[in-house]
């Protein structure tokens, strides 16, 4: 449904562009800003899940994974840099029990993304995700941190 929304809000955005008859960045942040207003009273009008909303749990979600993964860069560039190394690698069985396909591949391809850790595997019930951490040396920290990713997918991403 939201996909729907963020079409039509572009679809009408190029429209108010085509009827002004500019084709500028101005003109298609007008355009967007019209385009956001009449989604978002199709979406009061026919109850249907708040658009504003999903565009800014969206975003938040955005923002703490390019925050994570900012700090797991700087933490492998100091790896890199520095003479000794830090590291504590550890394979985690973490329980994805309970979670759909999409989730669990949403959530495997964040954990994959993040330097420093790796979805190995998914196992064959599809209850567990192997992911190997190299910088877990506090096996339950680094399941908090898995922890802390799955619950914001779940909730900013997948939230109806």
């Amino acid at each position: 449904m939201i996909l729907r929304q963020f079409l039509a809000n572009l679809f009408l955005a190029v429209v108010y562009m085509a009827l002004a008859g500019q084709s500028g960045v101005y003109d298609f942040l007008i355009g967007f800003a019209i385009g956001w207003v009449v989604v978002s009273m199709y979406g009061w009008a026919t109850d249907a899940p708040s658009y504003t909303k999903r565009i800014v749990q969206l975003a938040r979600f955005a923002c703490y994974f390019v925050r994570i993964l900012i700090k797991a860069n700087l933490q492998i560039a100091w790896e890199i840099i520095t003479p000794s190394l830090h590291q504590t690698p550890r394979i985690l069985r973490y329980s994805v029990e309970g979670y759909s396909d999409a989730e669990i591949t949403v959530l495997a391809n964040c954990i994959t993304l993040t330097p420093g850790t790796l979805v190995v595997d998914v196992s064959d019930d599809k209850r567990f995700l192997y992911v190997h951490c190299m910088y877990a040396q506090d096996e339950n920290a680094a399941r908090a941190e898995l922890d802390e990713l799955a619950v914001r997918v779940r909730r900013e991403v997948f939230a109806a």
